[in-house]
């Protein structure tokens, strides 16, 4: 990011918005960093479909490809993917530029106590598949030893034959210990008949279960199989068996209640911002385990990638939050309609990308953004997804923000299953 390399000023407010607008509007005097470089594609790329993914920038991004817009991005913690398979050159230099702007509308939901920054922050990458690849997969591994795999393909090209998927689950001496039956996808009218996905619901006898003690680790291999029986790509996941769920009262973890002895973590280098190293995010996790910490909330964003999967080897729970804060205008803008798209987007986003990692037990709709109608469509989305996980939100039992009149009262409560006031 620029600010930390001599260009701009960087600004820490805790409350107040850096600037004096009103929602939606920013200062004409706007931060802008361009970028612009060039590439070219592997041989055994053309012919390929092929994606362009930042992983994080600050607030808003435009991006061009040999001259042609190719798409927008907000949402300064969460990745973006262009498919640019219409605007690259096979065999020939690509140009990829690039215009990063500071604020935006989105500035207004990311007003965290924080050092305010501008620019790209997260990797850079390209990656390529064929025209019938592996869109997604999720995973969810319970206590019991049950595990339901969805895996889903995604196609551009030939829709008149059958695709097929296969799935294996490994230990972590790379034993198979689950074989999961071919099978078979239509991709003809697949999106109304739901012939795209499949579906696996296993059961692994005595499994080595999850938890900050024991993070105990499966990894699961999906294959996709062309209608000539061929493997054309393949992706993996780890899974962790473990249940997360509500008893009396209680959180249970795994059939029984975990004292959480957790913090909040900002992203943060004093040298280089937001932009961290895998040793750094590995020695914080290893400190906090050190002093007797066992949860961790990714305050108040989601936190790179890596991060995830370094609490799921070395066993830290987590509340994964949404990048939504709008402590300045707290009571407003979780009530504007016109804020109600990014609110549900950062919300299913987040869960759409974290959804695979174990370590995490709870979804966090934010902080500090006072509680309406756009955290309700939030949840309603993420309860709806996500059954083996419990929600939080903080800003519903906020005493600045909200009373929580008594247990029969039911305002509030489509938000959030944990009742943990700020800074108890």
């Amino acid at each position: 990011n620029w600010t930390m390399q001599g260009y701009d000023r960087p600004h820490y407010t805790n409350v107040q918005m850096p600037f004096p607008q009103e929602p939606p509007f920013v200062p004409e005097e706007n931060p802008t960093g361009c970028y612009r470089t060039t590439f070219e594609l592997p041989a055994e790329w053309n012919g390929r479909r092929t994606v362009l993914r930042f992983g994080g920038a600050e607030s808003v991004l435009a991006v061009w490809v040999n001259g042609v817009a190719v798409g927008l991005a907000k949402d300064t913690r969460l990745p973006s993917e262009f498919d640019i398979s219409p605007f690259v050159r096979e065999g020939e230099v690509n140009t990829l530029a690039c215009v990063c702007i500071k604020w935006s509308d989105s500035s207004f939901i990311e007003d965290q106590d924080q050092w305010w920054l501008g620019g790209i922050y997260r990797d850079v990458s390209l990656y390529s598949t064929e025209a019938t690849f592996i869109q997604d997969v999720f995973a969810i591994g319970a206590q019991d030893g049950k595990l339901k795999v969805t895996a889903k393909i995604g196609f551009q090209g030939d829709r008149e034959r059958d695709w097929k998927m296969k799935a294996q689950l490994f230990d972590a001496s790379g034993q198979s210990v689950l074989e999961m039956i071919e099978k078979t996808l239509s991709t003809k009218r697949a999106y109304v008949s739901n012939r795209f996905q499949a579906i696996w619901e296993e059961q692994l006898e005595n499994p080595l279960l999850w938890s900050s003690e024991t993070p105990n680790l499966y990894t699961l291999v999906v294959s996709l199989l062309s209608p000539e029986g061929r493997e054309v790509e393949h992706t993996s996941c780890r899974v962790g068996f473990r249940t997360v769920e509500l008893g009396d009262r209680e959180l249970l973890l795994n059939g029984r209640p975990v004292m959480m002895k957790g913090v909040n973590r900002h992203e943060w280098n004093d040298t280089t911002g937001k932009v961290l190293t895998t040793d750094e995010m590995r020695h914080d996790i290893i400190v906090m385990k050190q002093h007797g910490f066992n949860a961790i909330r990714t305050s108040h964003y989601p936190n790179d990638e890596r991060f995830y999967d370094l609490c799921d080897e070395l066993g830290m729970w987590v509340i994964d939050e949404a990048d939504i804060e709008s402590h300045d205008f707290m009571k407003f803008l979780c009530q504007d309609a016109r804020y109600a798209s990014a609110f549900l987007e950062r919300g299913l986003r987040m869960v759409e990308r974290d959804k695979n990692h174990p370590c995490i037990f709870a979804w966090s709709l934010g902080n500090e953004s006072g509680y309406g109608p756009n955290h309700d469509a939030m949840a309603g989305w993420i309860r709806h997804f996500d059954s083996s996980r419990v929600l939080h939100y903080e800003g519903v039992a906020h005493p600045s923000t909200h009373s929580w009149a008594g247990l029969d009262d039911w305002e509030g409560k489509l938000s959030t299953d944990l009742i943990c006031p700020m800074y108890a």
